[in-house]
C-alpha cells in the first residue's frame, strides 16, 4: 500500500508539475500575444498616414470653346458653367442641361472673360464693352423620401462698369452683405477697381453706392493677373517684371491706397490665387514656376516673403484652385498638365496630363474628394481625389516647418484653431522634447534620493528603523497619479511660486549642513559619540532638515530676494525669462516622488541580496563600513540598481496624469525649469477624446502612442543588455 500510494503521489506531482508548465507557458505566450496585438492595433491605425493620394479619372462633357469657368455641388451631381451663353446648369453625369440663365446684355455685347468665386457663391461675366455682369448662385440639397435632389438658384444682378473697352481678365468678389467688388484689366494693361453696395434703410433696403477708380502704380511693369480678397479689402496685381502688387481698397468709398511691391519671380506672374484663408497666395509664372508666399512680420512691417517653392511646370502656369478644407491646391499650365500640392508641407503629391488642349480654368470639389478641369477647346473633365492625410509628411512631424504668419521655420504642435482656415500643426519634436524633459527633471530629483536612501535602509539602518522604513516608503507606490497630479496642480505649485528663493537655497542649504554635520562628528573622539546610535541619527538628520528649511525659507531667503531682486523674485524670473506656476520643477518633484517608490524598493532588493561574506571580508581587511558600503556592496549591486533606474526611466516616460495635471501642457521646446511642457502621453489624454475618428489628428495622435511604444520596448531592450552584461561581469569577481 505504501508503494501504491508513493506511486500515486509522484504521479500526481508530476501531473501538477506538467500542468504548472503548461500554465506558466501558456501565460507567457498570452502576454507576448496581447502586446504584440496592442502594438499591431497602433499601428494599423497608424498606417494610413503613409498612404499616397490617388486620382481617378471620371464623367466628361463637351461643352463647346465659350465656356469659361466652372463649378460643381458639394455632391458633384450638378455643374454650373459660365461664358458666352451666359449661365448654365448641367448634370454631369450625361450633360443634360438643367436650366440656362441668359442675361440681356448679351444681346447687346459678347462675353470676353469670366470671373468665379465659389467659396462667395458668385459669378461674374465680363462683356466686351467694359461691363461686369455680376451673379450670385448655389446649390442647395433636398432629401425627400430617401432620394437626395440638387436644386439650383442663380440670379444676375445690375452690370457694373469697369471701363470703356473689353477686359482681359476680370475678379470679382461678394461679401454676402449685399456688396460686390470687381477688378478688371484692360488689353491696354490699366487696372480698374468698381465696388457697390447697398445699404440697410429703416424700412427696406437704402441707396447704391457705386464707385470706381483707375489705378496708377508708381512702379514699373505691366499688369498680368488679378487677385481680390474675400472683402474686397485687397488687391493683387501680378506683372510682366515678376512682381506682386498690393493695393488696399478699405470699405466703399474709399480712395485704394498703394501698399507696396514684392518680387515674386523671375519670369512674369501668369496666374495668382488664395489658398485656404487668403493669407498665402500661391503665384504662377510664365516659366511653369509654383511657388507660395505669405505675409512675415509684426505690425506695419509685414512683408510678403517667399517661402514654398514647388515643382515646375514645363509650360506657362494658366490657372490655380484651393481646397475649401485644407492647405491642398492645385495648377494647371498652358500644356494640360495639373499637378496637386500642399502648402504646409512643399509637397506635390501629383503631376498628370488632364486635357492637351491646355487648361482654361480649375475648380476644387467643396468635399476635397475631386476636381474639374476646364479645357480651352471646352472639354470638361471630372477627376476623383483620395487624399485623406495631406497634411502630415515626414518632414511635418519631425521637422521644420515654416507655417503661415511665422517669421522662420520651428517645430509646433497646435492641432486645432479658433476658425475653419486653421492650418494644422503636428510636430512631435516638441512632445518627444517634453517627454524627456519631464523625465530628465523626475530622475534628477528621484535618483539619488531612492539610491541613497536604499543604500542607508540596506546597510546603515537598524533591523527595526529597516522594518519601519521599508514598508512606509513602499506604501507610497500605492498612491494613485492622479491624486498625485492634483496636489501638484493645485498645491504645491503655488507653494513653490510663493517660496520659490526657499526651495533654491534649501537644496543648496540642506547637503551643506549635512556635509558640515558629517566633518563635526569625524571630528569628535569616539568615546562623545557613543550615545549616538543610529535612532539617534536619525533624529539629528531630521532636525537638520528642519534646521535647513527654516533657514532657506525663514531667514536667507527672503534676503537674497530682498536685495538682489527688488523683493520680487518671481517678477524678476518673468522679466528675464519665462516663467509659469505649473512649470518643470513642479514635474520633477511629483513625478520623482510618484517613481521613488519604484526605484527604492528595486535597489534596495538588489543591495539586500549581496551576500554577507563579501562584507565581512570587507571589513575584516579594515574598511569602514562607508567604504565597504561604496567599494564592495554598491557594484555588487549595480545590475539591480542600473534596472531600477531604467525602470523608473519608463514609468517617468508612460506617465500620463501628473504631467496632464501639473504642468501647462504647453508644447515648447525648452530646458528651462520655469516653464511647462507637454509629454507625449499628456497630450493623446486631452486631444483624442476631441479628435475625430479617422482624421489627420486621430492617426497622428496613433502614431504618437506608436512611438512612445517604440521608444519605452527600445530602452528596456537596451536595459536587459546592459543589465545581463554588468551581472555576468560582477558575477565574475
Amino acid at each position: 500500500m505504501s508503494n501504491l500510494s508513493q506511486r500515486t503521489v509522484g504521479a500526481r506531482a508530476r501531473l501538477f508539475d506538467r500542468l504548472g508548465r503548461y500554465l506558466i507557458a501558456l501565460g507567457g505566450v498570452g502576454v507576448i500575444a496581447a502586446v504584440l496585438g496592442i502594438f499591431l492595433f497602433i499601428a494599423r491605425e497608424s498606417l494610413p498616414l503613409i498612404q499616397g493620394a490617388r486620382v481617378e479619372p471620371g464623367a466628361s462633357l463637351s461643352l463647346g470653346p465659350g465656356v469659361l469657368v466652372a463649378a460643381m455641388d458639394p455632391y458633384g451631381e450638378v455643374v454650373l458653367t459660365g461664358g458666352s451663353t451666359g449661365a448654365e446648369f448641367r448634370q454631369l453625369a450625361g450633360g443634360a442641361s438643367l436650366g440656362l440663365n441668359r442675361p440681356e446684355a448679351l444681346d447687346s455685347s459678347k462675353v470676353v472673360a469670366a470671373a468665379l468665386a465659389p467659396e462667395d457663391g458668385v459669378l461674374g461675366l465680363a462683356l466686351a464693352d467694359g461691363r461686369l455682369l455680376p451673379a450670385t448662385f448655389g446649390f442647395d440639397p433636398h432629401f425627400a423620401e430617401g432620394q437626395r435632389r440638387i436644386e439650383t438658384r442663380l440670379r444676375f444682378g445690375a452690370p457694373l462698369s469697369l471701363g470703356a473697352g473689353p477686359l482681359v481678365q476680370v475678379a470679382l468678389r461678394h461679401d454676402g452683405d449685399s456688396r460686390f467688388s470687381a477688378a478688371g484689366l484692360t488689353q491696354e494693361g490699366a487696372v480698374v477697381v468698381a465696388r457697390r453696395s447697398q445699404r440697410e434703410g429703416l424700412l427696406g433696403p437704402g441707396p447704391v453706392e457705386e464707385h470706381r477708380w483707375s489705378l496708377s502704380a508708381p512702379a514699373q511693369g505691366r499688369p498680368t493677373a488679378l487677385l481680390l480678397d474675400r472683402r474686397g479689402r485687397h488687391l493683387l496685381i501680378g506683372t510682366d517684371q515678376g512682381e506682386l502688387w498690393e493695393w488696399a481698397l478699405g470699405e466703399v468709398g474709399e480712395e485704394p491706397v498703394w501698399q507696396g511691391a514684392f518680387r515674386a519671380s523671375t519670369s512674369p506672374v501668369t496666374a495668382l490665387g488664395f489658398i485656404l484663408g487668403e493669407n498665402s497666395v500661391a503665384v504662377g509664372d510664365a516659366s511653369g514656376q509654383v511657388g507660395v508666399c505669405f505675409k512675415v512680420g509684426q505690425g506695419q512691417g509685414r512683408q510678403f516673403q517667399m517661402v514654398h517653392r514647388f515643382a515646375a511646370h514645363a509650360h506657362p502656369v494658366t490657372a490655380f484652385a484651393h481646397s475649401w478644407r485644407d492647405r491642398q491646391f492645385l495648377s494647371a499650365d498652358a500644356g494640360g498638365k495639373v499637378a496637386l500640392h500642399h502648402v504646409t508641407t512643399g509637397e506635390t503629391y501629383i503631376e498628370r496630363p488632364a486635357d492637351p488642349s491646355g487648361v482654361q480654368a480649375l475648380f476644387f470639389a467643396p468635399k476635397a474628394n475631386g476636381f474639374l478641369v476646364l479645357g480651352r477647346g471646352g472639354e470638361l473633365h471630372r477627376f476623383s481625389l483620395d487624399n485623406p492625410h495631406p497634411d502630415v509628411t515626414w518632414q511635418t512631424l519631425f521637422g521644420e516647418v515654416w507655417y503661415e504668419g511665422y517669421p522662420e521655420p520651428t517645430y509646433v504642435w497646435q492641432s486645432t484653431g479658433g476658425s475653419d482656415d486653421f492650418e494644422p500643426k503636428f510636430s512631435l519634436v516638441p512632445l518627444l522634447f517634453g517627454t524627456l524633459k519631464g523625465t530628465c527633471y523626475a530622475l534628477l530629483f528621484a535618483l539619488p534620493l531612492a539610491v541613497l536612501a536604499a543604500l542607508y535602509t540596506a546597510e546603515f539602518a537598524s533591523p527595526g528603523l529597516r522594518q519601519v522604513v521599508k514598508p512606509a516608503v513602499e506604501v507610497m507606490a500605492s498612491l494613485p497619479s492622479v491624486i498625485l497630479g492634483f496636489l501638484a496642480g493645485l498645491w504645491l505649485a503655488p507653494l513653490l511660486e510663493k517660496g520659490l528663493d526657499g526651495v533654491f537655497f534649501f537644496l543648496l542649504l540642506l547637503p551643506l549642513m549635512v556635509l558640515a554635520a558629517a566633518w563635526v562628528k569625524a571630528q569628535l573622539p569616539a568615546a562623545r559619540l557613543r550615545w549616538l546610535g543610529p535612532r539617534a541619527e536619525l533624529a539629528l538628520l531630521t532636525g537638520l532638515v528642519l534646521a535647513a528649511g527654516f533657514l532657506a525659507f525663514g531667514v536667507v531667503g527672503p534676503l537674497v530676494e530682498r536685495f538682489f531682486f527688488s523683493g520680487d523674485l518671481r517678477q524678476w524670473l518673468s522679466a528675464a525669462t519665462r516663467y509659469e506656476q505649473r512649470n518643470s520643477m513642479v514635474v520633477g518633484f511629483a513625478m520623482g516622488f510618484a517613481i521613488v517608490p519604484l526605484i527604492f524598493t528595486i535597489c534596495e532588493d538588489a543591495l539586500s541580496t549581496v551576500p554577507a561574506h563579501l562584507r565581512a571580508g570587507s571589513l575584516a581587511l579594515g574598511a569602514t563600513p562607508w567604504q565597504t558600503a561604496v567599494k564592495v556592496v554598491l557594484p555588487m549591486a549595480l545590475p539591480g540598481i542600473f534596472s531600477a533606474t531604467m525602470i523608473g526611466f519608463g514609468r517617468a516616460v508612460g506617465e500620463t496624469m501628473v504631467v496632464l495635471m501639473a504642468t501647462g501642457n504647453t508644447p515648447i521646446t525648452d530646458w528651462s525649469l520655469f516653464n511647462g511642457l507637454r509629454a507625449i502621453s499628456a497630450n493623446i489624454a486631452v486631444e483624442l477624446p476631441e479628435a475625430p475618428h479617422s482624421s489627420s489628428l486621430y492617426r497622428v495622435l496613433f502614431l504618437s502612442g506608436l512611438l512612445l511604444f517604440a521608444i519605452t520596448f527600445v530602452i528596456n531592450t537596451v536595459a536587459e543588455v546592459v543589465r545581463q552584461r554588468l551581472r555576468d561581469k560582477y558575477s565574475r569577481l
